[in-house]
């Protein structure tokens, strides 16, 4: 279930890439079941057809539960380091893709 463009899609995949054309690309991403990021895609057309001599090429990067949650934390790091407004900006971020967070402070 996809609530629109900007929303997480309910079944824990994502489309990357969709390009249509003389070689078309398409990559997703999900988690699975496991708990495993798993990124799929397959090019159709001329170049697989060049380079492989088969008009489609499939390809597959795995990472890990452990893997999975290193890249987000460089992804993270990479993203927001230095940044005072970091959690004010993951809130405002969250909400846009309707992700649930709990937030607390004290005054």
């Amino acid at each position: 279930m996809k609530e629109d463009g900007n929303k997480i899609f309910m079944n824990n995949t994502v489309n990357l890439v969709n390009i249509k054309g003389s070689t078309s690309i398409h990559i997703d991403v999900e988690i699975t079941e496991e708990g495993k990021l798993l990124f799929s895609g397959q090019d159709l057309g001329e170049v697989p057809r060049q380079v492989y001599g088969d008009s489609d090429y499939e390809y597959w990067l795995t990472l890990s539960p452990v893997e999975k949650d290193q890249l987000l934390l460089a992804l993270i790091q990479d993203q927001y380091s230095g940044d005072d407004l970091v959690i004010s900006k993951l809130r405002k971020y969250l909400e846009s893709k309707g992700i649930n967070y709990k937030f607390n402070s004290y005054a």
